[in-house]
């Protein structure tokens, strides 16, 4: 296990080359909160029209995908937000937080699937996905809501963590891409979900940590903007989530 963990550790650093998450247009909103949420809710995101983008499938299974797409980003997002910023948790659609919490709300802007044949033929960023969101963060006060960050993500996969990771292994894997789920249906979006999510998590870590607001038991992250690895780059957030999680328990 170990040694399959320090491969995963050499994959990500070559996936950072092709595999890419940022934060840009970053707005903080005046005036600052003074005082960490209770929960952090996040909703699921609306899919703007026509932003799906999953090659030639039936509007139907079209439609499903998205569904998949909107509920594994909302979870992914609240996990990681939990481990880097506050307790989160999601809400569903059309409810609002109690005062004193924080509300994430979000606009799917883009989501292309790319070409899988041709990530894992040619690789180099042929056949890449992209996946672009719009995010809105809301403290929830007596008055109601209030908007204190604002932000757009976009992420790219040139070429799929899971079948990196089957190489580097002979084929295991620790990623899930058993039929039914995400990973299993569109793994390169999979990735990009579980990217932008990890980013999300890094804006609300750092506006917290900056005023001295991220409790003792939250692990501070920084954003990765504009899409360009920093100096600082932190190898695993260019690994799915199972695979980080896997890391953390060793």
């Amino acid at each position: 296990m170990r040694i399959f963990l320090s491969l995963a550790g050499a994959v990500a650093l070559t996936l950072t080359g092709c595999s890419s998450a940022g934060v840009y247009k970053l707005h903080q909103h005046n005036p600052a909160v003074t005082a960490a949420p209770r929960t952090i809710f996040v909703q699921p995101y609306t899919i703007r029209p026509g932003a799906l983008e999953l090659g030639d499938r039936p509007a139907s299974e079209t439609a499903r995908l998205g569904r998949k797409i909107q509920k594994s980003l909302a979870s992914r997002t609240a996990r990681e937000a939990t481990r880097h910023a506050a307790p989160s948790k999601v809400l569903p659609a059309g409810r609002t937080p109690a005062p004193g919490n924080w509300l994430i709300r979000g606009e799917i802007v883009q989501v292309d699937q790319g070409s899988r044949a041709m990530r894992a033929v040619v690789g180099l960023g042929a056949g890449r996905t992209y996946f672009r969101t719009n995010v809105s963060v809301f403290a929830v006060e007596g008055g109601g809501m209030r908007k204190i960050l604002s932000f757009r993500t976009r992420g790219s996969s040139g070429m799929e963590p899971g079948a990196a990771l089957g190489v580097a292994t002979g084929g295991a894997s620790l990623v899930g891409t058993a039929a039914g789920t995400l990973a299993g249906s569109l793994p390169g979006v999979s990735s990009d979900v579980d990217r932008t999510a990890y980013e999300t998590a890094a804006v609300l870590s750092t506006y917290l940590a900056n005023r001295g607001l991220l409790g003792k038991s939250r692990q501070r992250v920084t954003p990765n903007f504009a899409g360009h690895v920093p100096s600082s780059f932190n190898v695993r957030r260019a690994l799915p989530t199972p695979v980080r999680d896997a890391m953390d328990s060793h």
